[in-house]
């Protein structure tokens, strides 16, 4: 579907934010981001009327993506593909956030792959689907709830070894005493 564009001198992908030109005023607004994966996730969101969504490279969500967003929001919500590597940016930008300074959270897609399908079948369960916001940790603790058996031991350890360093990287003792 994409070339993969190598990281240049000229393209940096940890400080690119596609889109970020034509979102900001309606991110100010809305005081919120939508940052999704792809650059086509971001066209269709703004030929449907969502324009406070942007792209990063990928799954490739950096610190700096975060402050970049930070300048016009604190509220940054991930609408990454359920897949291992949407998954496991969200873990990485558990604890990227909270250096950043912002709040994480997610936004869940049913019945598509990702932003663009949803909006190609029904642009108004997209307008739906952002407004509604899970944090990321809490997220991520339902999303490992349901593919352990937490009623066993061996359930337990396996939920808990895979979050536990999730939650290790909050440096906040307010937000981690909770988990």
């Amino acid at each position: 579907k994409y070339i993969n564009t190598p990281q240049t001198i000229v393209y940096d992908k940890g400080r690119q934010v596609f889109g970020l030109s034509a979102a900001k005023e309606s991110i100010r607004k809305s005081d919120y981001a939508v940052v999704v994966e792809g650059n086509m996730d971001v066209i269709a969101s703004h030929q449907a009327g969502v324009l406070n969504v942007v792209a990063t490279a990928g799954t490739a969500i950096t610190e700096m993506h975060l402050k970049a967003l930070a300048r016009f929001t604190g509220d940054i919500r991930l609408c990454f593909d359920a897949d291992s590597a949407g998954i496991n940016a969200t873990e990485r930008a558990v604890g990227l956030a909270q250096k950043a300074g912002v709040t994480l959270s997610m936004i869940s897609l049913s019945g598509s792959k990702d932003p663009d399908e949803l909006i190609s079948k029904d642009p108004k369960k997209w307008l739906a689907a952002v407004a509604v916001k899970t944090y990321a940790l809490d997220w991520l603790i339902e999303r490992y709830q349901s593919l352990n058996d937490i009623s066993s031991a061996e359930g337990k350890k396996a939920f808990t070894d895979t979050l536990q360093p999730v939650v290790g990287r909050l440096t906040d003792p307010i937000a981690k005493e909770p988990y």
